[in-house]
């Protein structure tokens, strides 16, 4: 196994950890709270980093609309995830989550007038498929917690194709650091409503979310800096296993079979699709 694998399988469960006591923090304090103190520790770890390396922590000025573009999308993102994992199982919510690919396919063909080969749209009907299958809209009803988390999958993708704007003009640090720091501005507001005074424990719980997404986010970093794209990034899918399993072990959720049906189709069908359009970028280069 190549050390790129091992950094992403690393990087899959300290991210899959991380999102266990989101969870738990989540469900005693909100997902505003969660969210603002997962932004701030990794805020203060990030800017210690740049600083130290004496880049500046707000990027060049040039690339800070689009810095800021991805730091609100992602932000997004994250919070609804947060919420999402307040309301509904660790596996539903990764692996609808996890269906960022699928739209960055699809807004990539609206926005950038990408061309989308015969295999990505076999991959994309599957996994459309098994969001179907999760979601069970003709029972008349979608839970709130599903649409939240697939809603995250949407603005998840906003972010990695603006990501795309940027390319190599930044580092990860400061790109990871623009999340952090537009989080804090959307959530901080909310979060002083919605305050709930954490416990010793659930201070610990906190610090802990901040550290461990942000190693979490370095080990990603590392994977893709020492194995080839379309390599490693089927493996991020991993997350699904791990959140599942943990979704299992700590919070006793065990997923029906056809939700479980929905989550494998999901699981497969996304690793292939990005392999497959990682494969295409690759032969265009």
């Amino acid at each position: 196994m190549s050390r790129g694998i091992i950094y992403m399988l690393a990087a899959t469960v300290v991210f899959s950890l991380a999102y266990v006591f989101v969870k738990k923090a989540s469900m005693e304090l909100g997902f505003w709270e969660a969210a603002f103190f997962r932004a701030l520790i990794g805020f203060l770890i990030l800017s210690f980093i740049l600083i130290r390396r004496g880049e500046n922590i707000a990027g060049k000025r040039e690339n800070r609309k689009f810095l800021f573009l991805r730091g609100t999308a992602g932000s997004v993102a994250m919070i609804l995830y947060f919420a999402a994992l307040s309301m509904t199982s660790m596996a539903n919510a990764s692996s609808l989550h996890y269906t960022h690919p699928l739209f960055t396919t699809l807004l990539a063909v609206w926005l950038l007038k990408e061309r989308i080969s015969g295999l990505k749209a076999i991959f994309a009907f599957f996994a459309m498929t098994g969001v179907f299958i999760i979601l069970r809209p003709d029972r008349g009803i979608i839970s709130l917690g599903s649409f939240l988390a697939l809603l995250s999958g949407f603005f998840a993708s906003l972010a990695y194709l603006t990501i795309r704007y940027i390319g190599g003009k930044e580092s990860s640090p400061v790109i990871i650091n623009w999340l952090c720091i537009m989080s804090m501005v959307i959530t901080g507001v909310p979060m002083l409503f919605f305050w709930r005074t954490p416990s010793g424990v659930m201070w610990f719980y906190l610090i802990l979310v901040g550290v461990l997404t942000t190693l979490a986010q370095e080990l990603m970093t590392l994977a893709y800096r020492s194995e080839n794209a379309s390599t490693v990034a089927a493996f991020s899918f991993t997350g699904i296993i791990w959140a599942t399993i943990a979704g299992k072990v700590v919070f006793r959720e065990l997923p029906g079979m056809l939700e479980l049906g929905g989550i494998l189709i999901i699981f497969f069908s996304m690793a292939m699709l990005v392999v497959t359009r990682n494969k295409e970028l690759s032969q265009r280069v």
